[in-house]
């Protein structure tokens, strides 16, 4: 070895001569670094921390929920049931279950019930619907009454005697009869049948079906999180399922309940990507290491490559929580980025220590020549690219900024790892080599790029201005919903609850001085086509109460004994059940008899009556239990109702009141969108013209589009500040503007065609897969610097050499290994590994046609600029 090489040089000849020392000291510092890891792991999935809080729209978030809190509500509960009697029960029974585990929720609520709206409910409907419900009920009162004073299956049983002797008298008619009687005989039938059977005395007395909003009810649930597990929610979404099971609250008791809401999100996000884990590194452990056979052909210098790789990936690691303490959920993508560009750096160290070993050289002196040939390229290939990571780091965006500053120094690790520890690995193994065989179509790619560089580049450059005319095409999904599995839970019924405009989350809120104000602003909001309603706390005070409180002050002393009997029956024995039963059956036939148009029903419903006083016990309270709770329930119901009070601002709940007016005055507007609001352009439409309404205000819908926009300025900030780094590098470790150039053209080509792609394909930008762009930004500086320090250095057929050889599997191993998250179930995910495929297929095209027709052969002027560089 010559006095006069170079450092780098020097560097591996030492390594490879004491590889034994070398191996010892990397392996204590690695054990090391282990425990350290082991001892110290940490992330944290809140994904509040990513962003500086000091950005405007940030900081007026912030305002507004320290005027007006959220809802505790980072878990929503759904409680769907198959009558509204059901529904409301079970969200009863499980809020009650819920509030007493106070060691795992900080608070339950139920925004939709409590004493205001049970009284007033009624209020808030229109005049006319008001007065149909109490016609309603007031026909009912013959049932209702007999009901009342025993609600049980005997009361029910006389309660059919008494309607049914009625229509013998004229006080009911066989057309009002035959409703309750069909109904009645029906759920009897199917209970009979053993078929899933629910009843709802609410349908049956008003005569419809009830509407969603009966059959749903929310619980909001402030759970105690845990943000150092990757599923801070786990525990207490776990216990409200098992909460609502042992309540028998289930599909086969006509409950269904449903978690959604920001945790459960993210809970059911990760498990999501746990999905399919195994198979996706399986794929990418069979490609990585397939590809680097064909690469090296040799089980000892994959291992060695592997080895390298794992050590430095480790420093990376150690490195980042000694700076940052843990990792969030953008900077834990230095994994894949050292991974892809770690074992980059290896595979053109091994490619080429291959080709030296092929040429007949001992492995000391092979080792020796692969430290001379490609120190130089892969020791500024890494410094350009960590300098570009490095950039990332005055960004707003927090997760990208540590994410530059871990994998800039990441590399610059790896780096020294493949000078060091890969030689080592190398002169201990001492791996065989043969050959390297050039095949024929290369030779003639290569002749044909270079006898044809007007062409190529010419085409090149002509796609580039195409795709560029495409640039304002690219979509950037700024919804998150969308990198979500529609199948899970969470987000299947949130989905679910967007399809109801009352229900969307995607809200714009506004503060204003005072109640007439945000009054004023809420009545433009409600002039604009994008909006569905603006609410203010005067929402929640009724119109024309006079005359609606008259209307039920009436029906309620009409009905007063008929709801509240002066004497309730004692519950019966099952003689006396059956005896009510057979009465009633008596009854039944004798209408059937008389009343042509009620003969089918009542015959059905008297089979079915007379099934049950004749059949065993446990039927009839199999029966009982079916239809008299529900009345029960709906007994209690209506006796609030028709007890409501004169609404106004002093008498509206004081809970309510908080959440929508302070107590120095300040006013809360909320606005609703018009349409689908889990669609990005409805949404955007909304914001805009909201935004230009008021242009102060917050909500979930401003603070998606801007948080969305901060992101893609955040890396369109950070692209801008490496490329300029990176060019600053090359300029300074080149000295000519043009080799500047020639390497970062086919960069900029890359992410043309990239992002050109992306538009014809339909595949917008997100939050997930522009995460993947720092990578193949990386991989490509690497292989165009590759290729000009080689060029310089007086290589020419570059596409015939081993450096070709090693940019191809490198780009392989990273496209297939990485690639193979395009299986994932996670739609996020999913789409990170396409964009990879893409990219990695147009960096190399541009790497090995586009940049060899852009240098052209080799001259001596090149090669002497290189030399004296």
């Amino acid at each position: 070895m010559s006095l006069k090489s170079s450092p780098i040089v020097r560097l591996v000849a030492v390594c490879a001569a004491h590889a034994w020392l070398v191996l010892a000291v990397l392996s204590i510092a690695s054990a090391a670094m282990a425990r350290y890891v082991a001892r110290h792991f940490a992330m944290t999935t809140d994904t509040s921390v990513l962003l500086s809080p000091e950005l405007p729209w940030r900081v007026r978030h912030a305002e507004f929920n320290a005027v007006f809190p959220p809802d505790s509500s980072d878990i929503v509960v759904v409680v769907d049931g198959a009558t509204p009697e059901l529904s409301e029960a079970a969200t009863a029974r499980l809020a009650a279950g819920l509030s007493a585990q106070t060691a795992l929720f900080h608070s339950v609520q139920r925004p939709d019930s409590g004493p205001f709206w049970a009284h007033n409910g009624l209020l808030f409907a229109s005049t006319d619907d008001v007065k149909s419900t109490l016609a309603e009920l007031l026909r009912s009162q013959p049932f209702l009454g007999s009901m009342a004073s025993d609600p049980s299956l005997r009361g029910l049983a006389n309660t059919l005697s008494l309607v049914t002797r009625g229509t013998d008298t004229g006080e009911a008619t066989s057309e009002e009869l035959r409703t309750a009687v069909g109904t009645l005989a029906g759920v009897l039938q199917r209970l009979a049948a053993g078929k899933p059977t629910f009843f709802s005395w609410r349908n049956l007395i008003t005569g419809r079906k009830a509407d969603r909003h009966e059959l749903r009810h929310i619980i909001l649930v402030d759970p105690v999180l845990d943000f150092a597990r990757l599923q801070p929610g786990k525990v207490a979404s776990d216990a409200i399922r098992s909460t609502a099971g042992r309540l028998a609250l289930d599909g086969a008791h006509g409950v269904r309940v449903r978690l959604t809401g920001q945790v459960p999100l993210q809970d059911e996000e990760f498990a999501t990507l746990a999905q399919r884990a195994g198979l996706i590194a399986s794929l990418a452990v069979a490609a990585i290491l397939l590809m680097l056979w064909f690469a090296v052909r040799s089980p000892w210098l994959i291992a060695a490559i592997l080895a390298t790789t794992l050590v430095g990936l480790l420093m990376a690691t150690a490195l980042g929580l000694a700076l940052f303490h843990r990792f969030n959920v953008i900077s834990v993508a230095f994994i894949p980025l050292f991974v892809g560009m770690g074992m980059d750096l290896g595979i053109q160290f091994g490619v080429r220590y291959r080709a030296e070993r092929g040429a007949g050289q001992e492995v000391d002196a092979a080792l020796i020549a692969t430290g001379r040939t490609m120190g130089r390229s892969l020791s500024l290939a890494a410094a350009a690219i960590s300098s570009g990571f490095l950039a990332f780091t005055p960004t707003v965006y927090y997760g990208v900024s540590q994410l530059g500053v871990i994998a800039g120094l990441g590399l610059l690790a790896a780096l020294a790892l493949n000078l060091t520890l890969l030689p080592a690995l190398i002169a201990l193994t001492r791996p065989r080599s043969a050959p390297l065989r050039l095949g024929a179509r290369l030779t003639r790619i290569d002749n044909y790029v270079l006898g044809n560089r007007v062409l190529v580049v010419g085409s090149g450059a002509l796609a580039g201005l195409i795709c560029a005319a495409l640039l304002p095409l690219v979509r950037f999904d700024f919804n998150p919903m969308h990198l979500r599995s529609p199948t899970t839970q969470a987000v299947a019924t949130l989905l679910d609850l967007m399809r109801d405009p009352d229900e969307s989350p995607n809200t714009l809120e506004v503060i204003r001085p005072s109640l007439a104000a945000a009054d004023r602003l809420a009545a433009v909001f409600r002039t604009d086509p994008t909006v569905y309603s603006a609410r203010t706390l005067s929402s929640f005070i009724p119109s024309g109460q006079p005359q609606k409180i008259a209307l039920i002050a009436d029906a309620a002393s009409l009905m007063d004994l008929t709801l509240n009997p002066l004497e309730v029956a004692a519950p019966p024995t099952d003689a006396e059940v059956i005896d009510a039963l057979t009465r009633a059956v008596a009854k039944l036939r004798q209408a059937a008899f008389e009343s042509p148009s009620l003969r089918a029903d009542a015959h059905r419903l008297a089979d079915e009556l007379e099934a049950l006083a004749r059949g065993n016990r446990a039927a009839r309270v199999k029966a009982e239990q079916l239809l008299i709770p529900g009345f029960v329930t709906s007994l209690e119901q209506m006796r609030d109702l028709l007890q409501p009070q004169p609404v106004s601002l002093a008498t509206l709940p004081p809970e309510l009141v908080r959440q929508w007016q302070t107590a120095d005055g300040r006013a809360r507007v909320s606005v609703l969108p018009k349409g689908d609001s889990n669609d990005d352009a409805v949404l955007r439409r909304f914001v805009a013209a909201a935004i230009k309404i008021a242009p102060d205000a917050t909500g979930t819908a401003v603070y998606l589009q801007d948080y969305a926009r901060a992101v893609v300025d955040a890396f369109i900030e950070a692209g801008v500040l490496s490329f300029l780094a990176i060019c600053a590098l090359l300029l300074l470790a080149l000295r000519r503007i043009r080799d500047v150039a020639i390497t970062m053209a086919p960069i900029v080509l890359t992410g043309l065609l990239t992002l050109a792609t992306c538009v014809v394909i339909r595949q917008p930008l997100n939050f997930a897969n522009i995460i993947a762009l720092p990578l193949l930004f990386g991989i490509g500086v690497a292989f165009h610097i590759y290729f000009v320090v080689s060029w310089r250095s007086g290589g020419s057929h570059l596409l015939t050499s081993s450096l070709a050889r090693g940019v191809f599997f490198s780009a392989l191993a990273t496209a297939t290994g990485f690639g193979s998250l395009w299986a994932s179930s996670h739609p996020g995910t999913a789409s990170m590994g396409k964009l990879l495929m893409i990219s990695l297929v147009w960096t190399l095209t541009s790497a090995l046609l586009f940049q060899p027709a852009l240098m052209g052969p080799a001259t001596p002027k090149d090669t002497m600029a290189s030399a004296t560089s």
